[in-house]
């Protein structure tokens, strides 16, 4: 191993990068350990300039490794920027655009598969369902522990804590170094592609994984919304609590990091932190992120941690999250793929070379998406930012770092180098956004309770004019935002108000009605929630997801004829849509089609064998169908993906209590009870049981 002379001292932005050079494969066999944190801005980090203290661990970390000064991501939403880092690619050129409407197809090499192909154990922990492995994030790791729980019933946030993250980490990469071979079993208990639970590992000689390195991706995704600290940082941060977040998602990182180096897992790893994107916390009036791409969620942290090999400094040279992957590969001596992305190795230890800044390309499609608003590109070189939009955006971050005062009008010629760069990248960003991805309706509700509307099928190519610019109906995000955060609160009133009121400022905002009819559901009106969609649908307002919508509403209001008619064209046109497949099985159980209602959720589960509430739809068909060994197959499948189904422990309680098994019967019960006391069913199946008992 090439070891790195005494590291220079560090320097700011603008200044010549420092550091010692690095050699290529510097770091071969080492183990690789990424950490990336959720919605972390930079200049909330202690070593990018914050005086609240919030980051010891980072601050630490960059100070005796390489802080890259200027850190870019290319999406402000975390499926697609994380697709980018594993990927090294642009959104468009890996096909992942938006959260949950799309999935990495596994085809385009990986992080993990490079390193897997070059004999590294490959671990993955991630600590919300964004990630979970439905979405294709989990293509070359042998364990993908996406294990968040949450009943996607009652919306329960779908996500787990730093800590819970942070130590089913550690247990593997402690196994991967005492006892891997079970880390190295594809189909282990993890894996959350395996629909059989706990299976046995395969068990591996000692001999043949000795000295064997491991990569281990940890996602932390604690400071996302909601800012929730757990205590002390609640209190030390009330004022701030998205800080205290980041304070909490740090701390627990640095007691990971103890342990690891106590356990000697330290000793020759390679560890890179960063963000995917930041948060907006008001600025230009977005309160989080994934509609706008100012610096406030497209600056993120970028350090890279390896002492004796990698000397401390600060790289002045711009950097990118397409070049993570890149970087990584080549520090250990991994062939990597062509990759939109470069390693960043060549850049430390010396002046930057004149033209060195390849320019960095971003975007944000989900309000087109799903407001059918206009799209968002751009690109961002030598510190001068393009926004493409109906009203373009022209800023010069040295002095405008806020971005507050738009160049465009006045000075088009800066900008005229940007918009040719970005002309270059036509040939593949004018091909059309694919189709997204099969996604489940419990897949679909996971999503809803963090916070992420999915989007519909592609739409028809449009003009879009200035009333379609985001910077017009910004406003409008902010009412739907206020809607979500009154129904959070219980005030179901004060959130329809406000949906009512974007819907009529602008009747096309397709959004706020399947919002506004989720609220009127809530609240027992579900006539009106029909009578609205159906109003919307006759109106020209409905896509896919609207229309889906209506379906189950339909459903659930007993019109089951009508249910089925508006379902059965929408499977047809696309038998990839498993929330309409789910939906339209649960309106055959009511129409009493069992053979129907078995088919659909069949197709959705040959998809999705991860779909907890179809497989919970299916044990209550076969208990109505009287055929309980199947839905007692069924239903331990749900709970065993999804441990927080109520309706899965209700059925599993009809099923012992067939058996005459009534105390475990009970036990289910009172789990079900737990979980949602209001669960009639489960309620009365107790009490029936109790006074047979008296």
């Amino acid at each position: 191993m090439l070891l790195l002379v005494v590291a220079l001292s560090s320097c700011g932005r603008g200044s010549r990068s420092a550091g010692a050079p690095i050699a290529a494969a510097a770091l071969r066999g080492a183990n690789v350990l990424l950490v990336t944190i959720d919605t972390l801005r930079a200049d909330h980090v202690g070593a990018y300039g914050s005086a609240l203290g919030a980051t010891p661990t980072i601050d630490r970390l960059a100070r005796e490794g390489l802080r890259f000064d200027v850190a870019y991501a290319h999406v402000p939403l975390t499926l697609p920027s994380h697709a980018t880092i594993m990927t090294g690619l642009y959104p468009f050129a890996n096909g992942v655009r938006d959260n949950g409407s799309f999935r990495f197809d596994g085809v385009k090499p990986t992080l993990a598969g490079e390193l897997k192909r070059a004999g590294y154990r490959t671990g993955a922990f991630v600590g919300a369902f964004v990630l979970d492995a439905r979405f294709g994030l989990n293509a070359g790791f042998d364990v993908y522990d996406d294990r968040v729980q949450g009943a996607s019933a009652n919306l329960d946030i779908v996500q787990r804590t730093a800590e819970a993250v942070l130590a089913a980490a550690y247990a593997w990469i402690a196994q991967s170094a005492m006892n891997p071979q079970s880390a190295m079993n594809p189909q282990s208990a993890m894996n959350p592609q395996s629909t059989i639970p706990n299976p046995q590992p395969i068990r591996t000689p000692q001999s043949a994984i000795r000295n064997v390195p491991w990569f281990a991706w940890v996602h932390l995704y604690d400071p996302h919304e909601p800012y929730t600290p757990p205590e002390p940082f609640a209190a030390r941060y009330a004022a701030d609590p998205y800080s205290g977040e980041i304070a909490y998602a740090d701390a627990a990182l640095g007691s990971f990091l103890d342990r690891l180096k106590t356990a000697g897992a330290l000793d020759r790893t390679l560890v890179v932190i960063a963000s995917d994107h930041g948060e907006s916390l008001g600025e230009h009036g977005e309160r989080t992120h994934g509609l706008f791409a100012y610096e406030s969620t497209l600056r993120v942290p970028l350090v890279v941690w390896a002492p004796g090999v990698v000397a401390p400094g600060v790289v002045s040279s711009p950097a990118r999250l397409v070049d993570v992957a890149p970087t990584m590969l080549d520090l250990v001596g991994a062939p990597a793929a062509a990759a939109d992305g470069r390693s960043l190795r060549p850049l430390v230890g010396g002046d930057p070379a004149p033209d060195s800044d390849p320019g960095s390309y971003f975007e944000a499609l989900n309000a087109n998406l799903t407001r059918n608003w206009a799209p968002l590109e751009g690109i961002v070189r030598n510190r001068v930012k393009l926004v493409d939009l109906p009203i373009p955006e022209l800023y010069d971050l040295d002095a405008d770092p806020h971005e507050t005062k738009n160049l465009y009008a006045s000075q088009r010629d800066r900008g005229r180098d940007l918009e040719a760069r970005l002309d270059r990248l036509d040939a593949a960003r004018a091909q059309p956004v694919p189709r997204p991805g099969p996604l489940d309706g419990d897949a679909d509700a996971r999503l809803r309770s963090l916070g992420y509307v999915v989007g519909g099928a592609t739409r028809p190519a449009r003009a879009f004019t200035a009333a379609d610019d985001p910077k017009r109906l910004v406003h409008l995000n902010t009412m739907l935002d206020d809607a979500a955060g009154a129904l959070a609160r219980g005030d179901a009133t004060a959130a329809a108000a406000t949906l009512e009121a974007a819907i009529r400022e602008r009747p096309d905002l397709t959004i706020a009605y399947d919002r506004l009819a989720f609220v009127l559901r809530g609240a027992g009106h579900i006539g009106d929630a029909v009578a609205l969609l159906d109003r919307a649908a006759r109106g020209g307002h409905a896509d896919r997801a609207l229309l889906r919508s209506l379906g189950a509403m339909l459903r659930d209001a007993g019109e089951l004829a009508r249910s089925i008619a508006v379902l059965e064209p929408l499977a047809k046109e696309d038998p990839g849509d498993l929330q309409t497949l789910d939906a339209l099985g649960q309106a055959y159980v009511r129409a009493h089609r069992p053979r129907d209602a078995e088919a659909m959720f069949r197709r959705v589960l040959a998809a999705s064998p991860n779909a907890s509430a179809t497989w919970n739809n299916l044990g209550s068909l076969y208990l109505g169908e009287n055929r309980p060994a199947e839905a007692f197959d069924a239903l331990t499948m749900a709970v065993a993906i999804n441990p927080d189904l109520p309706g899965a422990h209700n059925g599993l309680g009809v099923v012992y209590a067939r058996r005459g098994e009534l105390a475990r019967a009970e036990a289910e019960w009172r789990r079900a009870l737990a979980l949602r006391p209001d669960d009639a069913d489960a309620r009365a199946n107790l009490e029936q049981v109790q006074r047979r008992e008296r």
